[in-house]
C-alpha cells in the first residue's frame, strides 16, 4: 500500500471531561475516535438523500474505532440505478465488517484492519453501483486508512494538515472505484486500496470526506475551519460536530462560486495540460479572465459528506464518547433501513447472476465442444491414402464426395485433393 502521506504543519488540544472509567473494559484501547458525521446532498438529489453515504464505530467502553465514507458513482444514473443506494449499503457492510459480522469486533484481541473491512464490504454489497470509499480505523495511538478513489482523509496537528491521503484515478474525474465483481468483472478491487498507517496523539483530528469535500476546500482551509471550530467548541464531543458542519458549510459555499479558484478547477487544468491541450485559467490571470466571462474555474457542485473525529483519552472522555455513539447509532439506523430496502434489488441481481452463469456455463460448453471436435478433426488420419485416390478414375472420385456432402464439379486434380483432406472418424 501506500506510505503515510506526511504534511508539513506546525489543532487545539481537548481534555475531555473529568475522567470517567466506569464504562471502560480491561484491555481497551488508550485512544478513541469522538466522531460526527454531516451530509449536504447534491440540491438536485435532495429529495432521494443524495449518492454518498457515513459510517462510525464508536465504543466509549473499548476506545479505538471506526469510520468510513462512500461516494456512489453518479453515472449509473443512466442505467437506472441508484448509486446512493449502493454507497448506503456498502457503508452498512463496512460496519458490519467493523463488529465482526454477527459478532462484537471491538474489545476482542483482533485487530481492526480498515483494507479488509473494505474487502468484506464489497464483497457483501451484491448490487448495482458502484463508490469509492475511505475507511480509517484507530487502535491504541496507531491509525490506519484504506482508501480507494478520491474520498480521503486528513489529519489535522497543532494547526495545520499533517497527513492525507492521495486520490487514486484512472484518469482525471474517474476515481478507483469498488462494485459487485459478479456484475461488474472489470472493477476495482478493495484488495489494491491505498493503505496509510501512522501513530496519532490526544487532540488531532481526523477529517474523512468524499470528493464533495476535498474538490471544493483545499488543505489549508481544512486546517483552519477545523481549528476555528475547536477554539470556540467546549468538548471533543461538540467540536467535532462543530468542524464537520462547519466544514459542509464552507465546501457548499466554494462549489456554488463559479469565479473560485477550486482544488478541483486546478486538477482540471492540469488535466488539460497533460493531454496537450491549453490550459485552463487558474490564479490572478485566470480569476480576471473568469471575472470578464472566460476560462472555466469555480468548485465543483457535489454531494458532500465529512465526518469529523477528535482523538481523545478513552477512560477521561466517557461522557463525550456516550454522545458520539448516540449520533453513529442514529446513523447506523438509517444504513440498516437501506440494507433491508436493497433485499428486493440484490434478490434480481442473484437472478441475474445466475442466469449469467448459466449462460456462461453453456456457452463455454459449447465451446470445448467445438475445440474438443477440431482437435479430434486434426489429430484424425485421412480415409484414403494418397495412392488409393490417385488409382481411381474421375466417376469413383466423384461419387466418393456427393457420398460425403462434398462438391463434386471442377478439375480433378482438385477433386483428388479435396478427397484427400476427408478424414476417417
Amino acid at each position: 500500500g501506500a506510505s503515510a502521506h506526511r504534511r508539513a504543519a506546525t489543532t487545539p488540544r481537548l481534555d475531555g471531561d473529568a475522567p470517567t472509567r466506569r464504562r471502560v473494559v480491561a484491555g481497551a484501547s488508550r485512544y478513541a475516535l469522538c466522531a460526527h458525521g454531516e451530509n449536504l446532498p447534491h440540491p438536485d438529489k435532495t429529495a432521494k438523500g443524495g449518492e454518498d453515504a457515513w459510517f462510525a464505530r464508536v465504543s466509549a467502553a473499548n476506545g479505538g474505532g471506526a469510520l468510513g465514507v462512500a461516494d456512489g458513482v453518479g453515472g449509473f444514473n443512466d442505467q437506472g440505478v441508484d448509486p446512493g443506494l449502493y454507497a448506503r449499503v456498502l457503508s452498512y457492510e463496512g460496519l458490519r465488517a467493523c463488529d465482526g459480522g454477527d459478532g462484537g469486533f471491538f474489545g476482542s484481541s483482533a485487530k481492526i484492519d480498515p483494507r479488509a473491512i473494505a474487502i468484506e464490504a464489497q464483497a457483501k454489497t451484491m448490487l448495482p453501483g458502484a463508490a469509492t470509499m475511505c475507511v480509517v480505523a484507530l487502535d491504541g495511538k496507531k491509525l490506519t486508512c484504506a482508501n480507494v478513489g478520491d474520498s480521503g482523509f486528513r489529519v489535522v496537528r497543532r494547526g495545520g494538515v499533517t497527513y492525507g491521503s492521495t486520490a487514486g484515478q484512472h484518469y482525471f474525474n474517474c476515481p478507483y472505484q469498488l462494485a459487485y465483481e459478479a456484475l461488474a468483472k472489470d472493477c476495482d478491487s478493495a484488495r489494491d486500496a491505498d493503505v496509510y498507517s501512522f501513530d496519532v496523539e490526544a487532540g488531532d483530528v481526523v477529517v474523512a470526506g468524499s470528493d464533495g469535500l476535498f474538490d471544493n476546500v483545499f488543505d489549508e482551509e481544512i486546517a483552519s475551519v477545523v481549528n476555528a471550530a475547536y477554539a470556540s467548541a467546549g468538548d471533543a464531543a461538540s467540536a467535532a460536530e462543530s468542524a464537520a458542519k462547519a466544514l459542509v458549510k464552507v465546501a457548499r459555499k466554494h462549489a456554488e462560486d463559479k469565479k473560485y479558484d477550486s482544488p478541483y478547477a486546478r486538477e482540471m487544468a492540469k488535466s488539460e495540460t497533460d493531454k496537450g491541450g491549453a490550459p485552463k485559467a487558474v490564479g490572478l490571470f485566470g480569476g480576471f479572465q473568469q471575472m470578464l466571462g472566460g476560462g472555466n474555474l469555480g468548485g465543483k457542485m457535489d454531494d458532500i459528506t465529512v465526518v469529523v473525529a477528535t482523538v481523545v483519552d478513552t477512560a477521561s472522555s466517557q461522557r463525550e464518547l456516550a454522545r458520539s455513539e448516540a449520533v453513529c447509532d442514529a446513523n447506523t439506523k438509517a444504513l440498516t433501513k437501506a440494507r433491508g430496502l436493497a433485499s428486493i434489488e440484490e434478490t434480481k441481481v442473484a437472478r441475474t447472476v445466475a442466469l449469467r452463469k448459466e449462460m456462461d456455463d453453456a456457452f463455454n460448453e459449447k465451446v470445448a465442444e467445438v475445440n474438443k471436435r477440431e482437435k479430434t478433426v486434426a489429430n484424425a488420419k485421412s480415409e484414403f491414402t494418397r495412392a488409393q485416390i490417385d488409382s481411381m478414375d474421375a466417376p469413383t472420385v466423384r461419387k466418393l464426395l456427393q457420398e460425403r456432402g462434398l462438391p463434386t464439379s471442377g478439375k480433378i486434380d482438385r477433386l483428388r485433393d479435396r478427397l484427400a483432406e476427408v478424414k476417417a472418424l
